[in-house]
């Protein structure tokens, strides 16, 4: 029989077959003259510089607060700070959606819409995941001279080296939840949407996919393949104005490394 690990490469071959077909249906969607992806017209919520500047601080003292309740230090362990991680992601958008909703004037239909329109904004989201995966990939093949046992992404080097129950199940958590339900709303509903009202879709875009990365500076190089990850996932909340769609899309994109790390096992 084959096993899991004997089918990841298949399964890695067949997405970036299916990211390539969506690269060129979108290609030819666009020297037609149409933009890829099914545009969807919600009622724009409008955010005032007071919301941006209080989101912001939310963002800083969520953060803040985890560290000294848990009493975090330099010498806490990787698990110890996966766990701050989540909880101050979990806290963030407990703090940022009633901004959204109260602050910014959305409706619940914003954060959750009618069961009707999640088939819509899951086929959206599997767009924007295999519409990721070519461009991630080839940047990431690009920078793999610059990695060093020493860098990259700390959750994935934990994954590795500390393939237990409780490591896997807090990582899961953290990539699979809290991250992108709570830089979902920051960097596309909040700064996204704020942006989209003062400058053109695309400079809000492009801003956006530079923040986003930079955010993600401490794993370096890690932080430049998210460049395109996040430029798609700002133009898919451009096409979509739906959260949902973009916290399925960071999800799943989250998803397949997390298989990916698990299947190559302990680093030597």
């Amino acid at each position: 029989m084959t096993s899991f690990d004997d089918l990841i490469p298949l399964l890695m071959t067949l997405a970036g077959f299916i990211s390539a077909a969506v690269w060129a249906t979108a290609v030819r969607e666009f020297t037609q003259g149409r933009l890829p992806l099914q545009q969807c017209e919600p009622q724009p919520v409008r955010w005032d510089h007071w919301s941006i500047l209080a989101a912001l601080g939310i963002w800083v003292l969520a953060d803040a607060i985890v560290v000294s309740l848990l009493g975090l230090e330099s010498e806490s362990s990787p698990l110890t700070r996966i766990q701050a991680g989540t909880y101050s992601g979990l806290g963030k958008c407990a703090l940022l959606i009633p901004l959204w909703l109260y602050a910014a004037g959305a409706k619940p239909r914003d954060l959750l819409p009618l069961p009707g329109q999640w088939g819509g904004d899951f086929k959206a989201a599997l767009w924007g995941l295999f519409a990721s995966l070519l461009p991630v990939w080839i940047v990431s093949l690009l920078i793999e001279p610059l990695r060093t046992a020493n860098n990259g992404h700390p959750l994935i080097r934990m994954l590795q080296d500390h393939p237990s129950v409780q490591t896997v199940a807090w990582i899961t958590l953290a990539v699979l939840v809290a991250a992108p339900l709570c830089e979902e709303l920051l960097f596309r509903v909040i700064l996204q949407g704020w942006l989209q009202d003062r400058v053109t879709p695309s400079t809000a875009i492009v801003s956006v996919a530079i923040a986003f990365a930079a955010i993600h500076a401490n794993s370096w190089p890690d932080p430049l393949p998210l460049i395109p990850l996040s430029l798609i996932l700002g133009y898919v909340y451009y096409r979509r104005r739906s959260y949902l769609t973009n916290v399925l899309m960071h999800a799943l994109f989250n998803g397949v490394n997390l298989l990916l790390a698990l299947s190559q096992g302990p680093t030597s």
